[in-house]
């Protein structure tokens, strides 16, 4: 009789601890949110929390990855993650949520693609286990623009503003001047990556030169993206007098809660330009000379010695001058040797958005630190989705430019710096070993080695 009730004692303890300590079951998830609400147009940022839940606490943060789905660009912010906390199921869960922005360049069907988030959580308190979740296979639609293919807006915003400078007034210039003009683009609810480069048409008669733009975020004063901001700078050079007009720029975007199609602009402006100011060539009447004075020695003696004591102090200054020229050149010229260097070169061609720059400039400095090839390197020390910009990048370089689309080099800066700095960190221990260290092989051998004729 007692050998009946061991089995039903020993299901019912089990399930008194299950009930007593639920966490002990619970297992980490991950949940997706669409944020946006309403119709999604092309064009459209789409904001996607994801939260990645854990028993207990965190001991190591989750690591989203900035994943590639095709047919969007997908960024996510630089903001912290957002804490939270819940009860499921009587077990206590903490959670970190990150926001992605995915701009979908066209209609259709999208849906998040299956990949890890790997972090470290304390199952049991005071110890780390290693866990990781896949992120949700969270499906949304996008509806093509109104209009089109062939009316399509450039862009899709909440609202779009443009604003202009000019360094001067247009209508005061002469020939030989040059003007500075500065446009500014605000698109509220998309990336500042995402808006078009806005068009500087120089009139006839005149050259445009175009800077590099400014990127930036508009966020509000809790640090909230709001918006991202383009800043545009072109310089017209004229060179001949007369009247000319600059054109003026328009953006055309589409407004999701509208429905319809807007314009913003920046308004031309009338340039006057006048004939450079002639030179004044006159030369003053000589002035009569003076009574001849009698020859005195002692100031032409006082007079050479204080020319030649100044030309010892132009000799002197001249040879430190040099000195300093030389030790400041050799100092330059290691700084534009050096490691720092060639690879902010590298983030100089993310930035420009130029992708045979950017190649010369990666290319440079695998050769200069040795990382040849560089894929082996990227596979050591870049994240997945670092690689994937990169890949894009090189098939954008050695394919058909109809074959495959212009990668937006922005967010590959991000991947390549974060990759260097693991590198740095894992190189900076290790010590080279010591020169002519190791005797030589069979020295007697050698020597007795007949020469060669």
């Amino acid at each position: 009789m007692t050998l009946r009730i061991w089995p039903t004692l020993l299901v019912f303890t089990a399930f008194w601890l299950s009930l007593a300590n639920p966490a002990l079951a619970a297992e980490p998830f991950a949940r997706a949110t669409l944020v946006t609400k309403g119709t999604i147009y092309a064009g459209q940022q789409v904001e996607i929390d994801v939260d990645v839940f854990a028993p207990n606490y965190f001991l190591s943060p989750p690591e989203f990855p900035l994943f590639d789905l095709p047919g969007t660009v997908v960024t996510m912010p630089d903001d912290r993650g957002l804490n939270l906390n819940e009860t499921i199921n009587g077990a206590a869960f903490s959670g970190i949520r990150k926001t992605y922005m995915i701009t979908p360049q066209a209609a259709g069907d999208y849906v998040l693609p299956s990949v890890d988030i790997p972090f470290g959580y304390a199952a049991v308190p005071g110890e780390t286990t290693q866990a990781r979740v896949k992120l949700p296979a969270l499906r949304f639609t996008v509806t093509a623009v109104p209009g089109g293919a062939a009316g399509q807006p450039a862009v899709t915003a909440a609202k779009v503003t443009i604003t202009q400078t000019f360094d001067r007034d247009p209508a005061s210039l002469s020939a030989g001047d040059a003007l500075v003009r500065t446009v500014a683009v605000n698109a509220q609810g998309l990336a500042a990556m995402m808006i078009p480069e806005p068009s500087f048409d120089a009139p006839e008669g005149a050259r445009v030169y175009i800077h590099d733009p400014a990127l930036s975020d508009d966020k509000s004063d809790r640090g909230e993206f709001r918006g991202g901001i383009r800043k545009d700078t072109a310089t017209y050079v004229f060179a001949k007098a007369g009247d000319y007009k600059i054109p003026a720029i328009t953006l055309q975007w589409f407004d999701p809660a509208l429905g319809k199609a807007q314009s913003a602009e920046a308004p031309g402006a009338k340039v006057s330009v006048a004939a450079a100011p002639a030179r004044e060539t006159d030369l003053a009447p000589p002035s009569p000379s003076p009574d001849k004075a009698p020859f005195d020695w002692l100031w032409w003696v006082a007079a050479g010695l204080a020319v030649a004591a100044f030309a010892l102090f132009i000799h002197l200054a001249a040879i430190l001058a040099g000195r300093v020229q030389a030790w400041f050149d050799e100092v330059q010229a290691d700084r534009a040797q050096s490691e720092p260097t060639a690879f902010r070169r590298v983030g100089e061609g993310c930035r420009s958005g130029d992708a045979h720059r950017l190649e010369a400039a990666i290319d440079a400095w695998s050769r200069m630190t040795g990382n040849v090839p560089l894929t082996q390197w990227l596979d050591r020390f870049a994240d997945p989705g670092t690689k994937a910009a990169f890949s894009q990048h090189q098939q954008s370089l050695y394919r058909l430019a109809e074959a495959t689309p212009t990668p937006d080099l922005l967010p590959l800066r991000a991947g390549l710096s974060k990759a260097r700095r693991r590198w740095l960190e894992q190189t900076s221990d290790i010590e080279s070993a010591p020169a002519n260290e190791l005797p030589d092989l069979n020295p007697t051998l050698e020597a007795d080695l007949p020469t060669a004729r």
